[in-house]
């Protein structure tokens, strides 16, 4: 890390997020690999105008039909001194050079008028974020490789979020999806259900929560995501409970608890038929 002991006005990702110079107290910067470079900024901001939590996508033009991206992220960490993390991945031009261009410019990200883009910072790109941030002074080829991984993953989220919000959906009943504000009312859906999808929040109190009418969530969420808001937070919960039995300490019991099912045979069956396994099968 590298520690910033006076005042220093920083102009590139920290001004663009947040838009004035900041005092940053602390910064850190390291390659993956010759590709891929991380940076990230601890500032201080004054905590009655700190912006909300956000990511953003940036493809900067790198020449002819060349492009790089730049992921940004600004993450609240409010101390005593009110500070907010800034954190930065940068792939190089050459990284995107493997793919031909038609691939790579049928991406809305890679639009001709790409500024900046705003994508998801839902719980598991904070997670993701948090755990690349751990391998800042991280050297072996093994730890590289990890850094990678989280680094495409964030990548692909933020490019299939703007494919997402800008897609134009023919679906007539889902016309409504043509506007940017009702497609970005089902995007939080999404993410409030990933947030808090242990505690099966209904349908009632989703569209209450997002302002849409519970028929256009209904059917908005299934034209854009494939499927039902039920059959999306079971998937969720079915994922975490996979992950709970194969961690040492848990049983089905407990697992079925964690996840709020009503009784072991409901959780039992449900489990069964999303993964043709009983849940025994996973125990650690």
């Amino acid at each position: 890390m590298e520690q910033l002991s006076k005042r220093q006005k920083n102009k590139n990702a920290v001004q663009l997020l947040l838009g004035s110079d900041v005092l940053v107290v602390e910064s850190a910067k390291w390659s993956i690999n010759k590709h891929i470079t991380i940076q990230s900024w601890t500032v201080n901001y004054p905590e009655k105008s700190l912006p909300n939590q956000f990511g953003q996508i940036i493809c900067p033009k790198a020449g002819f039909n060349h492009r790089a991206i730049q992921l940004m992220y600004l993450k609240h960490h409010l101390t005593v001194n009110s500070t907010a993390i800034v954190f930065t991945i940068y792939f190089e031009p050459e990284f995107l050079d493997q793919w031909d261009e038609q691939t790579l410019f049928s991406e809305e990200a890679f639009n001709e008028n790409n500024a900046g883009l705003q994508v998801a910072f839902c719980p598991e790109t904070q997670s993701v974020i948090t755990e690349l941030g751990q391998y800042a002074t991280k050297t072996s080829f093994s730890e590289k490789l990890r850094q990678v991984e989280l680094s495409l993953l964030l990548m692909r989220k933020a490019i299939d979020y703007v494919g997402a919000t800008h897609d134009t959906y023919s679906v007539p009943a889902c016309s409504f999806l043509n506007s940017n504000t009702e497609r970005d009312k089902v995007l939080l859906a999404r993410e409030i259900l990933e947030e808090e999808f242990e505690q099966m929040v209904s349908i009632k109190e989703l569209s209450r929560r997002v302002a849409i009418n519970e028929c256009y969530l209904k059917k908005g969420f299934k034209a854009m995501f494939g499927r039902t808001i039920n059959e999306y937070q079971q998937q969720l919960r079915i994922a975490k409970a996979k992950r709970l039995l194969q961690t040492d300490g848990y049983t089905v019991s407990e697992v079925a608890n964690t996840l709020g099912y009503s009784s072991i045979s409901h959780f039992s069956t449900a489990f069964k038929k999303a993964t043709n396994m009983k849940p025994c099968e996973l125990l650690k």
